[in-house]
This record gives C-alpha cells, sequence and structure tokens, in this order.
C-alpha cells in the first residue's frame, strides 16, 4: 500500500539473470512541470504458497518542495535530504531535465543498489537475490491522476555484465 497516493506508471520489467551483472533504471523530469511528490522504483512482486503477494525492491518518494527522499519499502524512513532545494531545482529544465535513476549491482546472493537524483548519490537497504526474479520500473505522482505519464521523460532500462 506505499504506493497508493501515487499515480503510477510502468515502464516495463526487468529480468534479472542469475549471474552477476549490473543494472538500472532511469528517467528525466522537469521539476517545475512535475508533481510535487515523486515515487521512483525498481519492484520485484511474488506470491507465497499461501497467495499473498509481496513486494521488494527499491523505491522512494522524492518530495520536490522539501527536498526530503523517504523510503518506500524497506522501512528505512527518511534516507536524505536534498539542501537548499529552490536553488538544487532551479538548475533544471526542459533543456536540461533531472535524472533520476536507480544502478543496481547483482552480486552474489545481493542486489545492492545506488540512487541517484539530479547528480545527488544515497545508498539503499540491499535485497536477496532469487531464481526468475522480475523486476517492475515504476514511476509515479501524487496528485493529478492522469498528468503521470507526460511527467517523466527519456525512460530507460540497462544492464551490462561484470567480470
Amino acid at each position: 500500500m506505499a504506493f497508493a497516493s501515487f499515480d503510477m506508471v510502468s515502464f516495463g520489467i526487468l529480468e534479472v539473470p542469475p549471474h552477476p551483472l549490473r543494472f538500472g533504471f532511469q528517467v528525466d523530469i522537469i521539476p517545475e512541470e512535475s508533481p510535487r511528490q515523486i515515487m521512483f522504483g525498481l519492484v520485484s512482486r511474488h506470491r507465497s504458497p499461501e497467495g499473498k503477494t509481496s513486494s521488494v525492491g527499491f523505491a522512494v518518494q522524492f518530495d520536490l518542495q522539501t527536498g526530503e527522499v523517504w523510503d518506500l519499502l524497506n522501512d528505512s524512513g527518511l534516507l536524505g535530504m536534498i539542501p537548499d532545494v529552490d536553488l538544487f531545482l532551479g538548475q533544471f529544465s526542459d533543456e536540461e531535465p533531472m535524472l533520476l535513476s536507480w544502478e543496481v549491482e547483482h552480486l552474489g546472493s545481493a542486489l545492492i543498489p545506488k540512487l541517484h537524483i539530479g547528480g545527488e548519490e544515497w545508498l539503499y537497504p540491499a535485497i536477496g537475490f532469487r531464481d526468475g526474479m522480475r523486476m517492475e520500473t515504476l514511476a509515479g505522482g501524487a496528485g493529478d491522476h492522469g498528468s503521470t505519464l507526460s511527467s517523466f521523460l527519456h525512460p530507460a532500462v540497462w544492464r551490462e555484465t561484470l567480470m
């Protein structure tokens, strides 16, 4: 239910292979044209033998008014803040949008993420890898439902094998 207040859009599914690799998901936003609350994540959903669905992965809420970055999946609370948020956001425009990206390293049985917001970087709790794991690329905005898809520009999913 962490995503209930967001108008969500999926940019596809990424299958995580059982070997070491680096992968990621990224989108651009224009802060002055975006909802004030942004959600951005890579999420894996699975069903238990009892039929319950649970979600694991990496997802944050970024508040463009306060600069706060909150964890949405792993109960970590406030991950960090953008200092002087107005000055920070003012450097981005339609000619130079702000990049939001997840970079994840799959090493052994762990998926180790890094979150990038406009050049700032945060570490995020790692999760365990499961065979057959699929991660959905999600973004969303709080508030005006229906405008979310146009808020996220240039979505991209990438991956590279680690040697």
